[in-house]
């Protein structure tokens, strides 16, 4: 591959070709990455945590192929690699969570692919425990709050629970509150905790239209105007203000 050296380590191979096809949607170099996340595996002992961040590397890899093929055997094989990665983090590897909000992310996948409760169910349990290892203070904390959040309402919509719906606001809050105004992740938070809210109005609690209807204004107005969402978000408040209209509110 160009940019690649024979002595260059094959973990950060994968990832250097998995963010150039990112980039470029070449499948070649996400290939390439699987293949060099493969050697990487191979390479490196059980003991050793880069022998499971090799691991978790083929979970996020086989995503991707099964986003762009939709071939059920790359979503199994990401979740087996997945698994095979949180099991194989050894005590105190400081990347548990991220093998760990992987699998989860895959998980989500095969929820949405499969309808199966338990799909779901493991994903909300890996973000939970992503949670309790991760410092408040940790750059992804937000992120993952923000993932288990989403986690929640796919359980909600096809099994109502006032519980998990009010637990999927707080963490959709918490999320936006750690997010800086200037991080490109502003809008997109500002958007999850306006669905949350969406999701709590249409289960009867009507008098967080308003406020729905305000994060996702604000998020127009924070993002890119060439960002992909901007269409859906105006949907949405072309929406809520119909549905406040007919409710008088």
């Amino acid at each position: 591959m160009p940019g690649v050296g024979p002595f260059d380590d094959a973990l950060e191979v994968a990832d250097r070709l998995r963010l150039a096809y990112a980039q470029t949607g070449d499948v070649t170099l996400l290939r390439g990455a699987v293949t060099a996340a493969g050697r990487a595996r191979d390479r490196y002992p059980e003991s050793d945590p880069h022998h499971a961040s090799a691991l978790s590397a083929l979970c996020m890899l086989h995503r991707l192929g099964w986003e762009r093929e939709r071939d059920p055997g790359q979503l199994d094989l990401s979740l087996a690699y997945g698994r095979q990665a949180v099991d194989a983090s050894p005590p105190g590897d400081p990347e548990l969570a991220r093998h760990m909000s992987s699998l989860a992310t895959s998980l989500q996948e095969a929820f949405d692919h499969r309808g199966r409760t338990e799909d779901i169910d493991e994903a909300i349990a890996l973000y939970r425990g992503c949670l309790d290892v991760l410092a408040t203070s940790h750059p992804e904390y937000a992120g993952t709050e923000s993932n288990l959040a989403n986690a929640l309402l796919r359980r909600v919509r096809g099994h109502p629970d006032p519980t998990a719906l009010n637990e999927a606001v707080r963490y959709a809050r918490s999320a936006l509150d750690r997010t800086p105004p200037d991080d490109p992740m502003h809008p997109v938070r500002l958007v999850n905790l306006g669905g949350a809210l969406a999701e709590l109005a249409r289960s009867g609690q009507v008098r967080h239209l308003a406020e729905a209807q305000q994060m996702y204004e604000q998020a127009l107005r924070e993002f890119p105007s060439s960002h992909p969402a901007r269409a859906a978000v105006r949907d949405s408040v072309r929406q809520l203000r119909s549905l406040r209209r007919l409710l008088g509110l």
